[in-house]
């Protein structure tokens, strides 16, 4: 899987719990993931608004994901791959516990995310460079994390602003195979705070945005289908991320809109504390969303995601289907 031209490369199934990144120079075959854990688009309409009360929740989260190119840092697709073919599958199921606890006038609680993920990839016959996906059905990363979640703020009798903040930890507990250049797991810890707020300006329209931080830690057994040299060592860039919607009610209980995400990796990668240039993943994807509201116990979602902007990434498109019950 030799890549011979200078600079860096990624390409990365994006998405609420698999997100995998390969960086590669010439004198390396060296991937460097992005953690399988973060929520690209995963959460969107009413994001900071939930339960406050004493009791359980479970999420259900279905998302498809295809990517047709592996995109440089220009953000043209790269002739070393020819045919790109790249699919992933995957099924969380989210459990989230809210305490009877206050802190700050807010709500205490944890939450726990396992997935499950089946990945495929396949490129021309003659493609110049190849990624090898850790093929079937796999457990992810887990993601876990306590929050505080502060009630609404009530205006005239109705919910304006709502806020949520949550501090998350990935930990490499998914399948990984370290001859494989993309796996469920990305083999490393990672933490992953967060901030969300929606607004509500009018009776009929809503407005939500989650603003993410990422750190990543170092990865002892980067995975690659090339063999690496014993003590190789990666670490992946830390990034910043927000999700961002607005909707309208254009029926009882069903809210159209727009929902999107822009991720910015802010550092570069580095190969055994080699910094490597030019590896800095972006990525904006755009696309039609709604949610409605069975009652107030059951909720479904829909967000589609078509590709605006993708440098050192895979460009395709994301869709995800989510169902909330609350006990």
């Amino acid at each position: 899987m030799k890549i011979n031209k200078r600079g860096g490369l990624s390409h990365a199934v994006l998405g609420m719990v698999l997100a995998c990144a390969s960086g590669f120079t010439a004198a390396q075959a060296v991937s460097v993931n992005e953690p399988s854990g973060i929520n690209l688009g995963g959460t969107s309409f009413f994001d900071a608004l939930g339960k406050y009360t004493p009791g359980l929740i479970y999420q259900q989260y279905f998302q498809i994901q295809h990517f047709n190119s592996v995109n440089g840092d220009n953000g043209d697709a790269l002739p070393v791959f020819k045919n790109t073919s790249i699919t992933a599958i995957v099924s969380l199921n989210q459990f989230i516990y809210v305490s009877p606890y206050h802190l700050f006038g807010g709500v205490l609680g944890a939450m726990a995310i396992v997935p499950l993920t089946d990945l495929n990839a396949s490129f021309a016959h003659d493609s110049p460079a190849k990624l090898v996906a850790n093929r079937g059905m796999g457990i992810g990363d887990i993601t876990w994390g306590p929050f505080i979640a502060f009630p609404p703020v009530i205006r005239n009798g109705r919910p304006v602003f709502a806020q949520r903040m949550e501090f998350d930890i990935i930990s490499p507990t998914g399948s990984y195979d370290t001859s494989k250049d993309i796996n469920p797991s990305s083999g490393f810890w990672s933490i992953n705070p967060y901030w969300t707020v929606t607004l509500m300006p009018t009776a009929k329209t809503e407005m939500s945005a989650r603003f993410n931080y990422l750190h990543n830690f170092t990865n002892g057994h980067p995975a690659s289908s090339d063999p690496l040299p014993a003590g190789t060592t990666t670490q992946a860039g830390d990034a910043g991320w927000v999700n961002f919607t607005a909707s309208y009610e254009v029926l009882p209980k069903l809210n159209v809109g727009l929902n999107g995400y822009y991720f910015k990796q802010f550092t570069d990668d580095q190969v055994n504390g080699i910094v490597q240039k030019g590896t800095e993943t972006e990525s904006l994807s755009l696309g039609p969303g709604a949610t409605y509201m069975f009652n107030q116990n059951n909720i479904g979602f829909l967000n589609v995601y078509l590709p605006v902007v993708k440098k050192n990434t895979t460009n395709g498109f994301n869709v995800i289907l989510r169902y909330i019950h609350a006990f």
